[in-house]
């Protein structure tokens, strides 16, 4: 009985530095990471632009991700988001200003392959000329297993605001055309 406990004990230490060794072998390049971003926009004051939140890379299919952004209210409005019509569910908390909580989950479809878009992003520059705000990003991807990818780079994003282009109106273009005509006509005359 104390020689089968002994060979027991002997087995699991084994296979305990087994797994240790070959866990230290593994390149850091192979443990299992997803990519998330979201771009950069210049806007003119109350305008607005609707800006996609990829996942770029996640090496098994995606199950489901977990994503929150973050943004100066002052600067931006975020009107809608709205999930990818591939998600089989997909929910975003707008209760708190500033901050968007995003859910978008697979059910009973198959898992998704990267890359995938996870949802569409629509705000509204409502600072001033000069104003930008970070779009930062975090949370969690899962792959379809259910086991979260062990590192989640999320690449944040900005929204700018630059003064807008003057708009011309009919009345203000028929007068510049007009000018336009009478200074050649005077330039000509006095040829």
């Amino acid at each position: 009985m104390k020689k089968t406990r002994t060979e027991a004990s002997l087995v699991l230490i084994g296979l305990t530095a087994l797994t240790l060794l070959v866990t230290a072998v593994i390149p850091a390049g192979a443990q299992l990471s997803a990519n998330v971003s979201i771009g950069n926009i210049t806007l003119p004051r109350g305008a607005t632009a609707t800006i996609p939140i990829m996942i770029n890379e996640a090496p098994h299919n995606i199950a489901s991700a977990e994503i929150n952004l973050t943004y100066d209210p002052t600067v931006v409005q975020v009107t809608t988001v709205e999930g990818n019509h591939q998600w089989d569910f997909f929910d975003c908390n707008g209760t708190i200003e500033g901050e968007r909580r995003m859910i978008g989950a697979q059910w009973w479809s198959p898992s998704l392959k990267a890359p995938v878009k996870f949802a569409d992003v629509t705000v509204k520059a409502i600072g001033n000329p000069g104003d930008c705000t970070p779009l930062n990003l975090e949370g969690m991807v899962y792959m379809g297993t259910g086991s979260p990818y062990h590192e989640v780079e999320m690449n944040n994003g900005s929204v700018c605001i630059v003064a807008a282009v003057p708009a011309y109106n009919t009345f203000g273009m028929i007068a510049l055309v007009g000018l336009l005509a009478i200074v050649l006509a005077v330039t000509v005359r006095r040829r």
